[in-house]
């Protein structure tokens, strides 16, 4: 039997915001107390937000947009929503900020017609190795070498010559779900950029555990997505705290 609560069109401004306070109550209430799995949390959001009970065609797409804002916001950007979810406020400001950040990251994907990337690309993907100064990336390497990431043994100072003469060649992860889990720690904690998966992707840095084929976006997203809607093992445990370990390293310095 149909309920008798009205359910209102998400419209404007206003009904953007309100949706992404309605997410956040809902991810700390199920996600933040492990009742659901974030995937989960989204699947459920996403299916419980589509309809209103209004009429007229503006309140349809208005809420149609919104709502579709706020599903591929939380369907394909689930790093950056923890990391202003898990905030202890959401106020005015910081969802103006989270939805920046969102509408930024399509500022990447702008191409010229002859689709090369054109100068709207943030810095960040020209040159990935310049945006860590040498102890950072020194201490990201040694962290690398000591976890095994990669089935050679790494140099900072080697990636950084080969990186300056474009002579960088790709290189083999030994684990795809350690290696996602490893750089998902390092960018929650503004360590490496949030587009991580992105921009490994485009400059084919890294090669599948398989070695015949480059890691790419998608796979990446659903290696992460799949460990985190399980319990972690004591071995990726012991793993995300070797990582936090060189995290403060980092912060500290």
């Amino acid at each position: 039997m149909r309920g008798s609560k009205w359910t209102p069109a998400h419209t404007g401004k206003d009904g953007l915001f309100r949706l992404v306070r309605l997410a956040h109550s809902i991810y700390t209430n199920e996600v933040v107390t492990r009742i659901k799995s974030y995937h989960r949390f989204v699947t459920d959001f996403v299916n419980s937000t589509q309809y209103h009970d209004e009429n007229d065609a503006w309140s349809k797409n208005e809420h149609q947009k919104n709502y579709r804002t706020i599903a591929e916001l939380l369907t394909n950007h689930e790093k950056i929503v923890r990391r202003y979810f898990d905030c202890d406020v959401l106020n005015e400001q910081i969802i103006t900020n989270l939805l920046s950040e969102f509408y930024a990251y399509d500022l990447h994907e702008l191409k010229a017609s002859d689709g090369t990337l054109t100068g709207t690309t943030n810095s960040q993907d020209c040159n990935l190795i310049s945006l860590f100064d040498n102890n950072t990336l020194d201490l990201i390497v040694r962290l690398a070498n000591e976890v095994g990431l990669f089935t050679e043994v790494l140099d900072a100072g080697e990636i950084i010559r080969k990186y300056q003469n474009k002579d960088f060649i790709p290189i083999i992860s030994s684990n795809n779900t350690r290696l996602v889990l490893v750089l998902d720690r390092l960018a929650y904690h503004n360590i490496i950029p949030y587009n991580w998966q992105s921009l490994i992707e485009r400059k084919k840095l890294i090669l599948s555990s398989s070695g015949n084929k480059y890691l790419d976006k998608h796979n990446m997203a659903s290696t992460l997505n799949r460990v985190k809607d399980m319990p972690l093992s004591p071995q990726y445990k012991r793993l995300l705290s070797i990582v936090d370990q060189y995290i403060q390293q980092i912060k500290d310095r």
